[in-house]
């Protein structure tokens, strides 16, 4: 069943803590496949499918305080997080889509014309589940 899901009564959860300024989330699952090919045919004949990985954008409006310090932990320092996102439509959750063993991975800092300072951080996770 198609849905239609509203944005600004869905959000999105660093370990129950919703993240403020939030702009926009978005996010990619990939798995590794490999075609197998007959020995004398051009044509697959199959296909092996590999590990999963998973790799997301966060788009906030100036700064997100835990984020940054997450990235300038020390090595030893550095915890894995659990991002939640709750997709609704009005106040309904039509889904849960949960990212397990979230690492940081990146930050950007740009401003536009108008001022308006946006953080882009990128993550990986071990797992998503959608419920």
């Amino acid at each position: 069943m198609s849905y239609i899901i509203s944005a600004n009564v869905s959000s999105v959860k660093v370990d129950g803590e919703s993240i403020p300024g939030l702009q926009s989330i978005e996010f990619k699952i990939t798995r590794n496949r490999r075609n197998v090919h007959h020995i004398g045919i051009d044509e697959r004949i199959g296909v092996d499918y590999g590990p999963i990985f998973v790799y997301g954008v966060l788009k906030v409006r100036s700064s997100y305080p835990k984020f940054d310090e997450m990235l300038l932990a020390k090595p030893e320092d550095v915890k894995p997080f659990q991002l939640v996102l709750e997709l609704k439509r009005g106040p309904a959750t039509v889904k849960t889509i949960t990212f397990d063993d979230c690492y940081l991975e990146e930050k950007t800092f740009t401003m536009d014309a108008n001022g308006v300072g946006i953080t882009i951080y990128t993550f990986t996770a071990t797992r998503v589940r959608e419920q």
